[in-house]
């Protein structure tokens, strides 16, 4: 680096009012004084209690936004909830190193099992009564979605994220968030059939007695098996020649 190049520094300013607001909030998510789904209040009504405009308030919740803690809905009974999508930065950088070419599918499914094994490995050792329950009953929800592909995305990465969450690895959970969000771009809807659902539902409940057996090479190979499914039918319909990953993400938008 050039000498002259520091030249481009900048003097430091105190920090805006919109990252001020931005870390109050993230305080109360992580304190738990707003629980994930809750509505904040509206964009006037936070500039009043705060006292500042409502663009600052705008690029507020805009950062909070970015950074995977809140959504904001359109519409009329939209607005701006708290959101437990803590992987959306990471998200968006693997789809910009798509985007770039320094990633391509196989890397992805490599990546995706890798992480998927060990998130299982790490649930056995953690998962009680309980933890099983919620596997069943959203293998259950996920199978009567069999008409509703939107529908399957969401109950499969729950599936998924459950395993993950079991691990009681905050940074594994994170990673295989921003993966299985991937999915919504890898697996093209209209290969989504109710016979390709109930497929993955009688693989997710062949993963669930193996865990019930605590049988953990079998879990793993199983996982292996489910994760990889992806990957053989892209390569049935020749979607690598397809490149879904330049098609614009529901993420992104």
């Amino acid at each position: 680096m050039e000498d002259n190049a520091f030249e481009l520094l900048e003097q430091p300013v105190k920090q805006r009012l919109a990252d001020q607001i931005a870390r109050q909030i993230k305080k109360l998510i992580f304190s738990k004084n707003i629980e994930v789904g809750q509505k904040l209040p509206t964009e006037r009504d936070l500039a009043a209690n705060l006292k500042v405009s409502r663009v600052v308030v705008r690029e507020a919740l805009r950062s909070l936004e970015q950074s995977g803690f809140i959504e904001i809905r359109p519409g009329h009974s939209g607005g701006s909830y708290v959101s437990n999508k803590a992987y959306k930065p990471f998200f968006d950088s693997i789809y910009d190193l798509f985007e770039d070419g320094k990633l391509n599918l196989h890397h992805f499914y490599q990546a995706r099992e890798a992480m998927e094994r060990f998130s299982v490995q790490l649930a056995m050792a953690n998962i009680d009564e309980k933890g099983m329950e919620e596997l069943v009953r959203i293998n259950e929800t996920l199978k009567a979605s069999a008409f509703s592909n939107e529908t399957f995305h969401e109950n499969n990465m729950a599936f998924h994220m459950k395993i993950a969450d079991l691990s009681q690895n905050p940074l594994i959970k994170l990673i295989v968030g921003a993966l299985l969000s991937l999915l919504k771009i890898v697996l093209p809807e209209p290969c989504q059939s109710p016979d390709f659902i109930n497929a993955t539902y009688e693989r997710h409940t062949r993963i669930i007695e193996a865990m019930k057996e605590k049988d953990v090479e079998l879990v793993m190979n199983l996982i292996a098996e489910d994760t990889s499914f992806t990957g053989k039918l892209n390569g049935r319909f020749g979607l690598e020649l397809q490149d879904p990953f330049h098609q614009l993400s529901p993420e992104k938008e």
